[in-house]
């Protein structure tokens, strides 16, 4: 099977540890930031193979940016569609542009890079669409509304584009993180959340996992 991977968010966090394992484990990965320095730093590290600086909220720049890489890599056979921001602040507090803006890094983001990456997909016969959502796309989110708003968005435009491209043996899969683990904060690992990944792409032929929850076993400490 060939495996070559584009993973949006690829130069830093949650999308550089996605990156570096499936690299590892053999996958050929393409990613797209806008972060041009942390893209030249993963390539590097060789936590990727190429990789295009672009704003995904731009549907012209990202159907661009994920043309490139499928030149790059050859080919197409999965995207794991992972940019995105968090932004905490009470409702009443926000801008409406800053809602605006966070719904565009999380939903619009996806949606650019999965509408690019289809006729790719389409033409290596097949493949696989992988959301990182998170626990805020199944749960309320107090103090982050436009978060949880933009991640209930990408929950439901996952489950159904499911429908639509299952029989064109696409696979459309959420996985739904809980708090990853940063320095100054407890969590999910990372790297765990990156071999949920990619057990999701390496299941078997004619199975999908279609949605999967990593949480920490406790609750995590700020």
């Amino acid at each position: 099977m060939d495996r070559r991977v584009i993973v949006t968010g690829g130069s830093r966090g949650l999308g550089l540890a996605i990156a570096g394992h499936l690299t590892s484990n053999g996958w050929q990965v393409g990613i797209l930031a806008r972060d041009e320095a942390g893209l030249s730093e993963a390539v590097r590290s060789r936590a990727a193979v190429t990789s295009v600086a672009v704003d995904l909220t731009d549907s012209t720049a990202a159907g661009l940016a994920i043309d490139q890489l499928a030149a790059d890599l050859g080919g197409v056979d999965a995207l794991v569609n992972n940019a995105g921001k968090v932004l905490r602040s009470r409702f009443e507090k926000l801008d409406p542009a800053q809602f605006r803006s966070v719904i565009e890094q999380n939903l619009f983001c996806a949606v650019h890079a999965t509408h690019a990456a289809i006729p790719h997909l389409k033409q290596s016969g097949g493949g696989s669409v992988v959301n990182i959502s998170s626990i805020s796309g199944i749960q309320p989110l107090p103090g982050g509304s436009a978060y949880a708003a933009a991640k209930h968005g990408l929950v439901g435009w996952s489950r159904s584009i499911f429908h639509e491209f299952r029989d064109e043996g696409i696979r459309v899969s959420l996985v739904h993180p809980g708090s990853i683990e940063a320095q100054e904060s407890s969590g999910v690992p990372a790297e765990e959340v990156a071999r949920a990944v990619a057990a999701i792409l390496e299941a078997p032929p004619g199975t999908v996992i279609s949605e999967l929850e990593v949480r920490p076993l406790k609750p995590p400490r700020a």
